[in-house]
């Protein structure tokens, strides 16, 4: 994706779009969330657990796109200096789905009438929402800093 050749637009427009549908999946889960209801829902349940494999389905395509289409390398082929950065954004992919695996679990194995731990979850969720958010401003610095130095905008 970055890289000798590649579009600079192009990559700006990627990360918008990622951006873009991350936020819209999160907005989804946070507006479900809001309407938890007092007693046992099992429609509200299934929509919980539908909004989060949506946004967990999506994280996998895209940590899996930015490996094979050699995001990460086409950085680093770049600027050399940021491989511990890279490394760690590499690492925190596997850590995020791993977080989203073992929600997604305790989401199959709860039911409508397990209130505490759908409360719990919900909590978690936004937590892990917050994470994510964390690590797309990580992804997005590097790529400014990548693309910033190579049009000598850097020091």
């Amino acid at each position: 994706m970055a890289g000798e050749g590649v579009n600079r637009g192009d990559v700006a427009e990627w990360l918008r779009r990622e951006h873009q549908a991350l936020t819209a999946l999160g907005k989804v889960l946070r507006e479900h969330i809001a309407l938890m209801p007092e007693a046992g829902a099992p429609d509200w349940l299934r929509g919980l657990r539908a909004a989060f494999e949506r946004l967990r389905a999506h994280l996998e395509q895209n940590f899996a796109a930015q490996e094979k289409g050699r995001f990460f390398q086409n950085l680093l082929d770049l600027r050399p200096t940021l491989s511990k950065q890279v490394e760690r954004l590499r690492r925190e992919h596997t850590e995020l789905l791993r977080m989203a695996d073992r929600i997604r679990a305790e989401l199959a194995e709860i039911d409508a009438a397990d209130r505490l731990l759908a409360a719990d979850l919900s909590a978690r969720i936004q937590r892990f929402l917050a994470v994510v958010a964390q690590h797309e401003q990580r992804e997005s610095t590097i790529t400014l800093l990548v693309f910033n130095e190579e049009l000598g905008g850097g020091d």
